[in-house]
Order: structure tokens, then C-alpha cells, then sequence
């Protein structure tokens, strides 16, 4: 497979686990590769792809080896990942004259948020930007710059979340290379306010952008139930979390029913677009709280859930009353005074969120199962 660059003289394909990039001159590069990293002259970058229990005692030493096996012109500039290299994103611009290609292979198996300890895995997101103009060495500086924070930009426009539920910036082994081709025009500077800077910040968050959906399926508009898992929820724990407050009567059937009949209006309820929009605001909410970033209420008191916090509650009213009405608020008062399993790990305005959708959802079990009982006599 073969892309066009847009540059003239580089050219890029995939062949088997390798993503290349050829230049018929050399190109000035920077980069943090395990192969030839640093401020380089290379005549060939490639993103290798190994298996995700890939171990070995010296990477820079292996990829010697698979650049030497695929004949690569040298100097190489060489990554590693275990994402699929056929599942890259490209995006490329032309303006004034100054072409911009990007590529980008995205893994997110070990996505944390800056300054967040890693819980392992081989994800990594591997990004290549390629300019056809003459940089500066501290340009090129500045283009790193600007790519990461681009990155950071398209997580999240994908709202990518760590292992632990925070707004991932990245991974923990990301690499980057910025090359040029050190022609045409010449520049200094590269910053997110200059027209270059903003060609390679358009350039790189539509390429992560197109690796993070092809690689691990995350699209902008995936339904809630994909948003909950992210965040450490699952439907499972949220049945199991209702059913801990289950009242059962003979006439309304097996309990094993009941659970199945909760499970079915949960996931009509997780399905409903104004229950998504309540529940992820809930979610930004305590994004904020836990930073700092509710006026009048410091981070440290948000994480106590004081008693004054009253738009926790209000909310989960909200919730609860568009799922059932005021049967669902009765409901949901029960669920957010015992908070059973996942709901009682939650901080103070998820919880709420799923102590009413939880409720919502077991009043309509209640209702209907009564409703087929009365049939019945």
C-alpha cells in the first residue's frame, strides 16, 4: 500500500508489519526513535510492528536487523509498536507552498494521563511529520511542541481516557519524529500561533484522530455504554448494583426475570441520547470538581462530597424522573442513601448519576412485572 505524500521525492507504503517512509535526499530529523534518535540526517524512517508480548534485550540492536532485512537506504530512523501499522492515519496540507504529510499509528492498551503511574502495557502512539521546507534546529524544537500538544487535542476530541479513568494526554512510550526535507522556505519558528505551527497542529490531530478510530474503534459519537466501560462501568456491575436492593415477591415471577428485566431497561435507558447527555455531564462535572475547577469549592472538599453539594442530587432527580417519573425519584432516594456496589465507588456526582439511572431503570422492572402479575389472576 502506498501513500502520497504530497512531497516530492518521500515516499511512504505499508509492506507486511512495516510502515516506511523513503527520501530520495536525506532528511533533517529529530525524534525520541529507539533507532537513530536525536538531530539526524535519514534517508529512511519505519514503523515496526511487533507482537504485544514483544521483549527483547536490546530494541535498537532488532531493528538494525529489520532495517538490513527490508534493504532500507540509511541512515534510518526506526519505531517500534504494537498497534496495527495498516491501521495508520494519514492527513496532509498544502499552504503557501509548504507541504505537511502526517502518519500515525495509535495503541491506547496503556493510555495514562501526564504525571499518572503506568499500569503497564505496549500501547504506544508512534507520529511522523514530514515538512518540505528548510527548519531551523530550534524550529524543529518548537514542532515537537506543537505536535504533542495537537496529540493531546485529538484524545481529547475523543474523550480517550487512562486505565484510570482521567483524560489521557498519551501513553507512556509515545515517540515522534519531525523531519524536513531542508528545502524552499526557510524557518524559524514553529509555534501553535504561526502559519506553519498551525499546519502541523491541523495536520497531526486529524492523523491521531483517524489512527485512534481505525486502531481501537474509538468514534466521536460511540454509545454510552462504550463511555461508561472507559471509565471502569459496565452494565454487568450496574445489574448486579440494582439487584442488591431487589424486594422480591412471589407473584412478579423467577428473581433470575427480575435481573433480566432490569438489565433490558438499563439498556434502554443507556441508549437514550438525553440520558447519555445527563449522565456524561455528570461525568465532566466531577472531571472538574476533582481539579479545582468548581468556583466557591476547593478540589480537596469536592472529594468529600460535602453536604452543601445539593447539584449532585439535583441532577440525579433529573435522571431518575426522565426514566420513571416520581416512582423513579422514590426509587432513586433508596439507591443513593445505601449506594450498592459500583455506586458507592463512585465520586460525588456519579454516583448520583448511576444511583438514579440504577433506580430509574428498577422502578420500570417493578412496574412491569407487577403490571404482567395482575395479568395473570
Amino acid at each position: 500500500m502506498k501513500l502520497d505524500l504530497g512531497i516530492e521525492g518521500v515516499e511512504a507504503e505499508v509492506v507486511d508489519s512495516n510502515l516506511m517512509v523513503v527520501s530520495r535526499r536525506k532528511l533533517k530529523t529529530l525524534s525520541s526513535a529507539v533507532l537513530n534518535g536525536g538531530l539526524q540526517r535519514a534517508s529512511s524512517i519505519i514503523n515496526h510492528q511487533v507482537s504485544k508480548d514483544f521483549n527483547h534485550s536490546n530494541p535498537e540492536e532488532y531493528l538494525v536487523k529489520v532495517v538490513t532485512s527490508l534493504k532500507l537506504p540509511e541512515p534510518t530512523v526506526g519505531f517500534m509498536t504494537a498497534a496495527d501499522v495498516k491501521r495508520f492515519g494519514f492527513s496532509k496540507l498544502t499552504v503557501n507552498d509548504v507541504s505537511v504529510a502526517v502518519l500515525v499509528t495509535a495503541g491506547l492498551s496503556n493510555a495514562v494521563a501526564a504525571g499518572e503511574a503506568s499500569m503497564g502495557g505496549l500501547g504506544t502512539i508512534n507520529t511522523v511529520v514530514l515538512v518540505d521546507a528548510d527548519l531551523t534546529d530550534g524550529c524543529m524544537v518548537e514542532a515537537v511542541k506543537t505536535a504533542i500538544e495537537a496529540k493531546c487535542v485529538a484524545l481529547t476530541d475523543l474523550d480517550v481516557r487512562s486505565r484510570v479513568g482521567r483524560l489521557a494526554t498519551g501513553t507512556t512510550t509515545d515517540a515522534l519524529a519531525i523531519a524536513c526535507t531542508e528545502r524552499g522556505k526557510r524557518f524559524k519558528y514553529c509555534g501553535t500561533g504561526t502559519e506553519l505551527g498551525l499546519t502541523i497542529a491541523r495536520t497531526v490531530r486529524e492523523a491521531t484522530i483517524k489512527a485512534v478510530e481505525a486502531q481501537e474503534g474509538l468514534t466521536p459519537n460511540r454509545p454510552l455504554v462504550k463511555r461508561l466501560e472507559e471509565r471502569g462501568i459496565n452494565v454487568e456491575q450496574l445489574v448486579k448494583a440494582g439487584m442488591e436492593l431487589y424486594v422480591h415477591h412471589p407473584s412478579m415471577g423467577s428473581v433470575k426475570t427480575a435481573e433480566e428485566t432490569l438489565k433490558q431497561f438499563l439498556e434502554e435507558a443507556l441508549s437514550d441520547v438525553n440520558i447519555a447527555a445527563l449522565i456524561l455531564a455528570a461525568s465532566r462535572i466531577e472531571d472538574d470538581g476533582y481539579r479545582g475547577l468548581i468556583p466557591g469549592l476547593p478540589a480537596q472538599t469536592f472529594s468529600k462530597d460535602p453536604v452543601h453539594l445539593l447539584a449532585d442530587e439535583i441532577l440525579g432527580m433529573a435522571i431518575a424522573d426522565y426514566i420513571a417519573g416520581s416512582k423513579g425519584i422514590f426509587e432513586y432516594v433508596r439507591f443513593d442513601r445505601v449506594k450498592p456496589g459500583i455506586i458507592g465507588r463512585m465520586g460525588p456526582f456519579m454516583d448520583d448519576a448511576l444511583a438514579a439511572l440504577i433506580a430509574g431503570a428498577s422502578s420500570n422492572m417493578y412496574s412491569k412485572l407487577l403490571k404482567e402479575a395482575l395479568k395473570k389472576r
